[in-house]
């Protein structure tokens, strides 16, 4: 059997590793257009912030690694062309311009997916960032040696932890979001809002509802100097400059080589099944190219997860012959570094996502501290009404617990449990809390008495913490 698998990323190195071991006898190649496989993207920020060792942290194996294990890595190569008619692909070596032919038995397509940029106007090679590849972060750290401000445009996790990483090195740094508030496709207002404060707090200018229309490279003269600016133009008529600007907008998925020969479905991304299979029996879609299908949604979204792609190429890996394990659904659980000290992690549908899903859902807060520190955790945890299924999480703090929260939380929603079949589950004992219970206990009691209070409509009246209720009026500069 000959596999070929295109992109050599997450999905595709775990999709040949899992092969190989499957399919002994089979045939597996890999191509890439990169000089190098198995790149990690998420160490970008942890380069950025001032870690020397990021040639070593940036992947976690090679194509001389791979090899040895029987897999061929054909690396800057692009592949041009796909026939699933034919069962062929066409592809181009990046160095020597040669075209070439090659037929295969099951195609796995892990190709990935493409920054979201706007129109620009001027030469922006080196004035306009994205966080994707290695190139981008030597680029940016080039950047930052050399300039003082910066505009980030997008709110989500990337352009947050962005903004805190400029913000801390020291730059004027200006984040434009055009949603109400930033973070939403993770976190509910209440704790969003929370979060924007203690950017601004920091130093950080935050703009909400800002959709850029246009941007520009201008020169101005400072002195005896001339240099050249960037300028950002909001839909309201606001402008922002800086010496440059890093777009995290998010991504779609790059899916140009099979567009009209599989079934597509949100943002134009690969439709697979639970075995990650395509629309034809022989292809296969891992990664973020491909759809994912998330717990308690009616529909496959797309929700680019570096962990769900590595997930998603195993699986397909199993699947190549015969449909035999399925994926278990995602839960999208995240974690952010806020910052040096504060973790945020998330899991599951946020309030306003299971409202938008059917559900009739309640939010718990609920919090602990050390008794000796200032550590600290704070959940919101998502509920439904009567049944106490548990639909989703949000942490925040500066309490180590915090990610194993999210990975538990995320485990009991896979398994449809409700908060008192976790209730009193074998933890361990977290020595130092001021309430010793574990935190499944603490949000079953709250809920217990939650209910026992009079019940509010709005889960910003019950869920907050006390004397830190954010101003969301305070927000929107």
């Amino acid at each position: 059997m000959k596999i070929i698998i295109i992109g050599g990323s997450h999905a595709g190195i775990s999709c040949a590793l899992r092969a190989r071991e499957e399919y002994p006898e089979s045939e597996i190649i890999i191509f890439e257009t990169q000089k190098e496989v198995g790149f990690i993207s998420q160490s970008i920020p942890l380069y950025l912030s001032g870690a020397t060792d990021f040639l070593k942290m940036s992947s976690y194996t090679t194509a001389l690694e791979l090899e040895k294990r029987g897999i061929d890595v054909h690396t800057q190569m692009s592949v041009t062309a796909v026939s699933l008619a034919k069962k062929e692909i066409t592809y181009v070596d990046l160095l020597s311009q040669d075209e070439h032919l090659v037929g295969f038995d099951k195609l796995i397509l892990a190709t990935g997916s493409y920054p979201v940029l706007p129109m620009v106007k001027g030469d922006f090679q080196d004035k306009l960032f994205v966080i994707k590849k290695f190139e981008d972060a030597i680029k940016i750290k080039k950047f930052m040696n050399e300039s003082r401000s910066v505009i980030i445009i997008g709110g989500g996790a990337i352009g947050v932890e962005l903004a805190e990483l400029m913000n801390q090195a020291r730059f004027r740094t200006t984040l434009l979001h055009s949603s109400d508030y930033i973070l939403n496709r993770y976190l509910d207002e209440y704790v969003a809002i929370d979060t924007q404060k203690s950017l601004e707090e920091r130093g950080v200018a935050l703009y909400t509802h800002s959709i850029v229309t246009d941007i520009f490279e201008e020169e101005i003269q400072t002195g005896k100097k001339t240099k050249k600016i960037s300028r950002v133009v909001t839909q309201d008529g606001r402008e922002f400059t800086a010496e440059g600007i890093i777009y995290a907008t998010g991504f779609r998925p790059n899916t140009a080589l099979v567009a009209n020969q599989v079934l597509r479905g949100d943002k134009g991304a690969i439709l697979v099944d639970e075995y990650m299979q395509t629309s034809h029996p022989d292809v296969f879609a891992v990664g973020d190219c491909s759809t994912t299908i998330m717990t308690h949604v009616a529909t496959p979204r797309y929700v680019p997860h570096a962990s769900d792609a590595i997930r998603q190429g195993e699986v397909a890996a199993v699947n190549l012959l015969a449909p035999k394990v399925k994926l278990n659904k995602s839960q999208g659980t995240y974690k952010l570094n806020f910052d040096q000290d504060i973790a945020l992690c998330m899991t599951g549908l946020s309030f306003r996502k299971a409202k938008q899903e059917g559900f009739d859902c309640e939010v718990v807060y609920v919090e602990d501290r050390y008794a000796n520190s200032d550590q600290y955790y704070q959940l919101w945890l998502v509920y439904e009404k009567g049944t106490h299924k548990i639909l989703g999480l949000q942490s925040k703090g500066t309490a180590p617990e915090i990610p194993a929260h999210a990975d538990i939380i995320s485990l009991a929603i896979q398994n449809d449990m409700t908060i008192e079949e976790v209730e009193f589950t074998d933890f361990y004992y977290k020595h130092g809390f001021k309430n010793p219970k574990s935190f499944t206990n603490i949000i079953a009691d709250k809920i217990r008495r939650q209910e026992k209070s009079v019940t509010c409509s709005n889960p910003l009246d019950n869920n907050q913490p006390l004397n830190n209720a954010p101003d969301s009026s305070k927000t929107q500069k």
